[in-house]
């Protein structure tokens, strides 16, 4: 019934509008005493009529939390200090900044093997030094950005010069880097080690990645497309490698679009591909990047995936296929969502993967999850593999401290071969520190 009392009162008001519009138009009243109608800032948004009912509210921008703010007044200006030179008018060195990464990490619970006569269970209580990285970004001669990061967490393979490139730009939305530098592959590995939402990249990321390695790659953007085409040396050194053999080729392209959703939400989406050929076969020590015993080599590796981010909400998805010596797929899913913006973030993750051959798919657990950073004895093998993995990450000062606590299930199927099982439910704690 309100509805119909509202009819006749919309129409007073249309009316007495149209009416202030004629006398101003005649001059017989000034356009400055008119009163304007507007609708305040949480009027709702009436969507498909009023036949449906469907009332929305207007969308309200979440805002840094208290405490969000309360950290950049404290460690602002501590994190300034990281640069030591800021001069636009140096026609040599713009800006000269210290880089790092220093993270801790720590897994406790049971790991369970289950074979066709035996069962058997070990204990897991181990914390390690994951990242220690330093180095520096320089800015210069308005064109050039050189970084610099050292390794020093790890086994010796692990070690050394991670990443010393040079971005050089040619025109406004092309460039080039040189140096040594990481290649593309999935979307996990190529996410900063600072910025990933888990402790650790999942089994098919770190099974399948390169090794960093010197390179060329061309870049280049047209409106929302992102372009890029590289080499790479099939030489690993954990210092700098040579440029040996035929290497690998190495593409990529992305499209990502920044708008609103239809209630005025803010939605950024990233879609991408990317592309690696093997020209050494099995020649190459950089595919894989850990040579354990039943390690295999690639031809061939697709990931496509993409990133949607809308206000609190955030989704990631890889799909990953790797063909060579032994063929290997897979797709992660990870989900977050801020509950405090900007301070506390709640993530998951699902990963699976799987091969028709017989122990294509290799990883660890725990702190040794990347066979590349602990070694061989890691290691285990198997054709099928599930995880899931929920957690919550606390921003005390935004990517640049986290502390992160989560708990991680996974089945390890070796139903090819052996026919053995491995199962795990791991506690996993960390705690990072970048600048």
């Amino acid at each position: 019934m309100k509805s119909l009392y509202l009819i006749p009162a919309f129409g007073l008001l249309v009316h007495a509008q149209a009416n202030e519009a004629l006398e101003i138009l005649e001059g017989r009243k000034d356009a400055a005493d008119a009163v304007a109608t507007v609708a305040p800032d949480d009027a709702a948004l009436i969507q498909g009529g009023a036949a449906d009912g469907k009332v929305t509210k207007s969308f309200v921008p979440s805002e840094p939390s208290a405490f969000s703010k309360k950290s950049h007044e404290i460690f602002d200006p501590i994190w300034a200090n990281t640069t030591i030179i800021k001069d636009e008018e140096n026609p040599y060195m713009q800006e000269l900044t210290m880089i790092g990464l220093f993270e801790a990490t720590g897994a406790w619970g049971k790991v369970e093997t289950t074979t066709a006569t035996t069962a058997t269970q070990r204990n897991l209580d181990d914390i390690a030094m994951r990242r220690a990285q330093l180095g520096a970004r320089m800015k210069a001669f308005y064109r050039t950005e050189v970084t610099g990061i050292v390794e020093m967490a790890g086994n010796s393979r692990m070690n050394g010069i991670q990443t010393l490139k040079a971005r050089t730009e040619i025109s406004e939305n092309t460039g080039v880097t040189i140096g040594k530098f990481r290649p593309l592959s999935t979307q996990e590995n190529g996410t900063p080690d600072g910025e990933l939402l888990t402790n650790e990249r999942s089994l098919m990321s770190n099974m399948i990645a390169p090794a960093d390695s010197l390179g060329v790659m061309l870049d280049a953007i047209n409106k929302d497309w992102t372009y890029q085409l590289g080499w790479f040396s099939g030489d690993y050194s954990d210092m700098i490698p040579n440029v040996k053999d035929n290497g690998f080729i190495n593409a990529g392209m992305a499209y990502e679009t920044i708008g609103k959703t239809e209630t005025g939400v803010p939605l950024r989406s990233r879609w991408y591909l990317n592309l690696l050929h093997n020209l050494d076969k099995d020649g190459s020590e950089v595919l894989p990047r850990h040579p354990h015993g039943s390690s295999a080599y690639y031809d061939d590796i697709v990931s496509t995936g993409f990133a949607i981010q809308q206000d609190r909400f955030g989704l990631q998805g890889d799909f990953t296929i790797a063909r060579g010596d032994k063929n290997a797929w897979g797709f992660t899913l990870t989900p977050s969502y801020w509950i405090m913006p900007n301070t506390i973030q709640l993530v998951g993750r699902y990963h699976y993967a799987d091969t028709d051959q017989i122990n294509a798919l290799s990883g660890g657990y725990g702190t040794s999850t990347d066979p590349f950073f602990s070694g061989n004895e890691s290691v285990i093998n198997g054709d099928e593999y599930h995880s899931f993995y929920f957690g919550a990450n606390v921003h005390l000062y935004e990517n640049r401290m986290i502390l992160s606590n989560g708990i991680e299930y996974s089945i390890f199927k070796d139903e090819l071969d052996s026919g053995d099982e491995t199962k795990s439910l791991l506690w996993q704690s960390g705690a990072r520190l970048s600048f």
